[in-house]
């Protein structure tokens, strides 16, 4: 059950994200009007973002619809694209082992990068249950991505005014977030590691297809120095 202590919790938590999801969707949803014509956009706005959280999916959705791209492709880019959240859920087994079925399966399909940081810093108040703070921060976070991608779309549909740097918004978001995160000292030495592991692959398979070996590579190192990297959590 979520309690209003729990409810105050999540959404104090999720403020970031609240405005880095509102900034972002909404730059998606503004790029998606003045690329796209299609008939009921913002409709077709709220159906893409309520069924999928993906900034980077939401980004290329413009690029897709514009170049009608085959649906195989586009399959295989989303699986490709968001193959990330699976490995962010090894980590979630133990404390999701028990929850019920519907549940599990909404906290699956709404983990985010975002919400992933939320849930693992695991701020609930003393004597709450983890769970319910993890599916109020889930459920809070897929309101504010649908919420803005939706206004987005109706704005851009309505005002006139050039859109050109606005996919800029996503790289922002992620920035913001891992600045965050490196407040913990414990976060650190991961952050360094997946970025000269992605600047590496960046310089020597170019930054358009580096992405799918950085992500094994930075899973593989980050195994090899588990221990070390819990000592100093338990330190």
């Amino acid at each position: 059950m979520i309690t209003k202590r729990v409810f105050n919790a999540a959404f104090k938590a999720s403020l970031p994200v609240l405005m880095g999801y509102l900034a972002m969707g909404m730059a998606s949803g503004i790029l998606l009007a003045k690329t796209v014509s299609i008939p009921c956009l913002p409709l077709w706005a709220f159906l893409t973002s309520a069924v999928n959280i993906s900034g980077a999916f939401q980004f290329l959705l413009v690029d897709w619809v514009k170049n009608t791209t085959v649906l195989f492709q586009v399959v295989l880019l989303t699986i490709c694209l968001n193959l990330r959240y699976a490995m962010y859920g090894f980590s979630l087994l133990e404390r999701f082992k028990k929850v019920p079925l519907l549940q599990k399966l909404y906290l699956i399909w709404a983990l985010t990068d975002e919400t992933y940081a939320i849930q693992v810093a695991n701020k609930v108040p003393e004597g709450e249950d983890s769970v319910s703070y993890c599916l109020t921060v889930a459920a809070l976070d897929h309101f504010y991505w649908f919420a803005g991608v939706t206004a987005g779309a109706i704005i851009g549909g309505s005002l006139p005014f050039n859109c050109q740097g606005i996919d800029f918004a996503m790289t922002a978001l992620f920035l913001v977030v891992l600045v965050d995160q490196c407040k913990e000292r414990i976060n650190r030495m991961p952050a360094v590691i997946g970025g000269v592991i992605a600047l590496i692959w960046g310089l020597t398979a170019g930054v358009d297809r580096m992405l799918l070996p950085a992500i094994p590579c930075v899973l593989v190192v980050l195994f090899l120095f588990r221990k070390k990297l819990l000592k100093e959590k338990t330190a």
